[in-house]
């Protein structure tokens, strides 16, 4: 909506008024003789003035400029501001021809219009845009990302394409769409008046694109062989059978087996089956079956073929209904007198064990069972005294369903006694029938079917983990807080070039396409959200199609931005990986120009906030510590407002890496020997082997010497019979990284508390090779690196465990000691060589870096993380970070 710029309109509008709300467009743009709106200095004529709106306004008529009904923009604006009023638009200029509008708006400044964002543009040095009032009751102006991301509504919205989902039909309205989505149509699309999708927005519609002919996700002709969990089988039938259907060359074996089969067959392991290319699983691996990866979902085979790896991927979520005829005395007695059902109580209701069996199982039936009658009939006046005492009836899925499994190994713990009698069916329709047809009668399947009888059943709320009562919906299966009656369902592909070439396309098929997603609800499971599915496509599938012959160049090509530059800046902890990314990313999209300094965490807070005292600005500072308080405080969506530099700039802080350093020395030597039996070191034992500090500088600074070192001979020399009698007495050797690494920084501001008597002497070198080469040589040597590194090389180094004691020995710290995994880094409890790195972006820069970020999220970017020694994200901080790239810095109020 414009104006000329500085005319009496302009002032009127955005000086006095401060933009204008949707009432008052409507009222000086309709022929309506009465809008519903009067305005708050309305004289009482009948003609339309700039006065009444504000005193402060001239007392000109409004005079109105605006496309003819020939113009998109026409119906548009008639729609949303004059919600298609009968009476039309009041009398003014009218031209197709957006010329013709400037022309008249220049030329009178009480003139107002409107035309696309595009065009007022290419016209800001004469015109000025009115800001208008949006629904959450804040004025807005047009801008770019205001447009792009929705805030500057009504007069924002998409626009929409919707194809005709027949397979002959996509064949060609698909390459239009992706033409028209490409850089040439949003040229195209700026030229009509509109703005083109932002680049995320951009990369979705073009899945969907790509989803949407099923046949372009067909590999090779060829097979795949699938087996494991029962719970899994029915999606992998479903899938299985729409993707042969689509893909005439294809032939997929699907089998059941368990979880533990899956595990196993996938690994070649012969006693569980013949080898497959994709074993299902229900749960987890266990420790037993496979080592897990520095990436988090790559897992090393242990049992059968142990050259085999297999790679994780989730496909579902299984969210079972504790269901009751809706309004009858089973839910009225669950939902109303008791708020729901503990775990406890439903392996009550359904196990076939008898109290005594229950009670040895660590139930507490007085108080989970506390009206209990002491008849051996279970009925619900037992659970509590206000239901009836009519017997609970039951009516769950027969063994042929997953979902008998699931529950089965979830509330009844598997027990040998199995359930009590009751309806069974793999048919849900005879359960519901069976649950309609007895008030007192209760039973359970999957969260998509109670969906479809949601009229006539009523769901129980389940107590979690947390204790909370939780009922079963969309969100609450998806998020993991309705346990233990939700969870990840996964399918493990064998980690084989060829074999990948077939199944990579399979998994897309079922993990990116709408008819893969609709089968996910079908066979009564919770399909993946957009964060999820992202980082199972783009995270884990894309870096598998990297080791196939193809390569996977060409799925992060698509992702490239528009040429420009991006700089970097900040901590030296995080600056490999930055280095790392920005090289990996200027190979793949050579438009983009990458640059990237060092400096510290302080450096990378003050440039990203542009601070000159900290160095020129940037469009992401790296900090290897969180943000200080006075420098600024993150909140819930990682955004936050700079408090020093320059105020007005928003950012969002993205972890993007865990660091976890590994204290190793020979597999078995002397040190590790002697290390072993201590049970570990202490933080402050650590400071005292690596630290050149003297010990009155120890004692100064807070360490119990009597207790770090008990058995100190007062030679001066620092020996292992120092630490314990136990320990030989040769002099302890160190081996570190030099000042180039990172994780000397790290090493040096956890362990030594930056002292100014820094490291003792020993090997120092940036290559770790060179360390390692060092520790092997000497038994009694001792060293760190990044776990990435120890992990490569666990066959002959071992890891100290480490308490987070800084002040006392390992016999007298109450902390216990934490030996480093990829879980203990990730979730923080090897402590304290274990913290979160961080980038920080600059809000008003996304357009720039969204391609650069999506990609470092990538499978590509998370291998990256692993080679230069830290540890990628867990998966729920991987989706949380996806999310707040995506969102772009804006959040609903």
């Amino acid at each position: 909506v414009v104006m000329k710029s500085g005319g009496a309109a302009d002032v009127c509008v955005n000086t006095h008024l401060g933009g204008l709300t949707v009432d008052q467009l409507r009222w000086m743009f309709s022929a309506e003789a009465d809008t519903g709106y009067t305005p708050a200095n309305d004289d009482g004529d009948a003609v339309k003035e700039w006065s009444d709106l504000s005193a402060d306004c001239g007392n000109a008529e409004i005079v109105l400029a605006y496309p003819d009904a020939d113009s998109g923009t026409y119906e548009y604006f008639y729609e949303s501001v004059l919600h298609e009023a009968e009476e039309g638009f009041r009398a003014g200029t009218q031209s197709a021809d957006d010329n013709v509008l400037v022309n008249t708006l220049i030329g009178d400044e009480t003139s107002i219009g409107y035309f696309g964002y595009a065009y007022y543009q290419e016209n800001m040095a004469t015109l000025a845009a009115a800001a208008i009032e949006n629904s959450a009751g804040n004025m807005v102006a047009p801008t770019a990302t205001t447009v792009g991301d929705g805030t500057y509504n009504p007069l924002s919205r998409p626009l929409f394409m919707n194809l005709l989902n027949d397979v002959d039909s996509l064949e060609n309205t698909v390459p239009f769409l992706e033409f028209g989505l490409g850089d040439g149509g949003d040229l195209l699309v700026g030229e009509v008046g509109y703005v083109a999708l932002p680049e995320s927005l951009d990369n979705v519609m073009l899945g969907r694109l790509a989803g949407s002919v099923t046949a372009s996700f067909c590999g090779p002709d060829g097979s795949i062989s699938i087996a494991g969990s029962s719970t899994v089988l029915p999606l992998a039938e479903a899938w299985a059978e729409d993707y042969q259907a689509a893909c005439d060359g294809v032939t997929i074996t699907v089998e059941s087996g368990g979880s533990g089969g899956g595990a196993g067959r996938v690994c070649a392991n012969s006693a569980k089956g013949t080898p497959v290319d994709i074993g299902d699983m229900s749960r987890d691996w266990k420790s037993t079956e496979a080592d897990r990866q520095a990436n988090g979902f790559i897992l090393d085979c242990l049992a059968g073929d142990t050259s085999r790896d297999a790679a994780q991927i989730q496909v579902a979520i299984d969210g079972l209904s504790v269901v009751m005829k809706s309004g009858g005395a089973a839910d009225v007695c669950v939902n109303t007198h008791m708020s729901g059902l503990t775990v406890h109580q439903l392996r009550w209701i359904f196990s076939a064990e008898t109290d005594a069996e229950l009670t040895t199982a660590g139930m507490d039936l007085g108080t989970e069972i506390a009206n209990d009658d002491g008849d051996t009939t279970r009925e619900w006046s037992d659970l509590n005294a206000n239901c009836g005492d009519a017997e609970i009836v039951l009516a769950y899925p027969d063994a042929d369903s997953g979902t008998y499994e699931y529950f089965y190994e979830s509330v009844l713990d598997e027990a040998e006694e199995g359930f009590r009698a009751g309806t069974q069916s793999a048919d849900d329709n005879v359960l519901v029938n069976a649950l309609i047809g007895d008030e007192t009668a209760i039973g359970y399947f999957g969260y998509a079917y109670y969906q479809e009888n949601m009229a006539t059943l009523a769901a129980a709320a389940i107590e979690n983990g947390n204790g909370d009562m939780i009922t079963p919906n969309a969100n609450s299966v998806r998020d993991g807080s309705y346990n233990p009656l939700s969870r990840p369902l996964f399918m493990n592909l064998l980690v084989d070039g060829a074999t990948l070439e077939n199944t990579i396309p399979f998994m897309r098929y079922g993990l990116d396409t709408d008819a893969g997603h609709e089968a996910v609800g079908e066979v009564g499971y919770v399909s993946l959200n957009d964060y999820q599915q992202h980082q199972m496509v783009y995270g884990r599938l894309a870096y598998l199609q990297g080791l196939t012959s193809e390569g996977n160049d060409f799925i992060f090509e698509d992702m490239c931005g528009a040429a420009g530059s991006i700089s970097i800046a900040g901590s030296s902890t995080v600056l490999p990986l930055a280095e790392a990314w920005a090289e990996d990313y200027q190979s793949i999209c050579g438009d983009t120009s990458i640059t990237v300094e060092s400096g510290g965490s302080g450096a990378g807070a003050g440039r990203v906030c542009a601070n000159s005292a900290k160095g020129t600005p940037v469009d992401i500072g790296d900090m290897s510590r969180d943000w200080k308080s006075t420098e600024g405080t993150v909140d819930a969506n990682g955004q936050l407002n700079c408090l020093v530099g320059d105020t007005s700039i928003t950012v969002t802080q993205l972890v993007v890496a865990v660091d976890g350093l590994s204290v190793v020395s020979k597999s078995g030597g002397a040190a590790d020997v002697c290390m072993q039996n201590m049970g570990g070191m202490t933080a402050a034992q650590l400071r005292w082997v690596f630290s050149a500090e003297t010990d009155a500088e120890l004692t100064t600074a807070g360490l119990d010497l009597s207790s770090v070192v008990p058995e100190d001979d007062g030679d001066g020399i620092k020996e292992w019979s120092d630490l314990s009698a136990n320990c030989n007495a040769d002099a302890i050797v160190l081996a570190y990284p030099d000042a180039d690494s990172g994780t000397y920084e790290y090493f040096y501001e956890e362990i030594l508390h930056e002292a100014a008597a820094g490291f003792g002497s020993g090997t120092q070198s940036a290559d770790d090779n060179v360390l390692v080469n060092a520790l092997l040589a000497d038994e009694n040597a001792i060293g760190y690196f990044g776990y990435a590194y120890y992990q490569e090389n666990m066959a002959t180094l071992g890891a100290v465990a480490v308490s987070n004691n800084h002040t006392h020995g390992i016999a007298d710290a109450p902390e216990d000691a934490v030996a480093p995994t990829s879980q203990t880094v990730r979730d923080g409890t090897y402590a304290p060589l274990s913290r979160p790195l961080f980038m920080n972006v600059n809000n008003a820069v996304w357009d720039d870096v969204t391609p650069f970020l999506l990609w470092a999220f990538s499978g590509d970017g998370s291998a990256a993380i692993s080679e230069v020694g830290y540890v990628p994200l867990d998966d729920a901080t991987y989706q949380e970070m996806i999310r707040r790239i995506l969102a772009q810095g804006v959040y609903d109020a």
